[in-house]
């Protein structure tokens, strides 16, 4: 489970920030992550309205973020707060990843990769193409570098030069559950 820093704007409408934080903070779990929000924890210890807090909260906030494995900027909007944890992101090697709103809000479409795998027309089966599965299910991948490295391993290991293996981009749609929870669907 991949440690993701949240950075979404605090100050100004500070009600309907938080909620967004909070909205962000669930898309990550649903993304098999877990959130970091600082801005949802020191808020509460300390008043972001006296500078000596404020700034003890920012740097407080900068100690976590080098824990993390991605910063998440999510939203459009990028605050003086916002702004310095994505420098400092940066100066760590730490990847930034942009998360839109409507990502968030909707948390229904999500980017993932796949084996794509296509069987030429000389094969004794003849020509097709389908996601490669494990235990009934494609195999996914969050990048693009992953996907590729796997089907590169694949190539490698088969046997025949009728099936060919390439990364590719795949839509998932998170859909409710009966049960608690989600299901993927491709």
């Amino acid at each position: 489970m991949k440690l993701v820093y949240i950075c979404s704007p605090y100050a100004g409408e500070i009600e309907r920030n938080v909620r967004f934080a909070q909205d962000a903070c669930r898309y990550a779990i649903s993304q098999c992550c877990a959130p970091v929000a600082v801005h949802l924890l020191y808020p509460q210890l300390l008043n972001d309205a006296v500078p000596a807090e404020r700034e003890a909260g920012i740097q407080m906030g900068l100690r976590v973020l080098a824990a993390c494995e991605e910063l998440w900027v999510c939203g459009s909007q990028i605050s003086t707060g916002m702004r310095c944890e994505i420098v400092e992101a940066e100066r760590l090697g730490i990847p930034v990843k942009r998360v839109s709103a409507e990502q968030i809000q909707g948390g229904h479409t999500m980017e993932k990769y796949g084996i794509w795998a296509r069987r030429s027309a000389a094969s004794v089966r003849g020509a097709s193409e389908a996601w490669v599965k494990q235990d009934g299910e494609p195999l996914t991948f969050d990048t693009y570098e992953e996907a590729a490295s796997e089907a590169r391993r694949l190539i490698e290991n088969t046997r025949t030069s009728n099936v060919s293996y390439f990364a590719k981009g795949m839509d998932i749609t998170l859909e409710e559950a009966p049960s608690s929870g989600m299901k993927l669907q491709y």
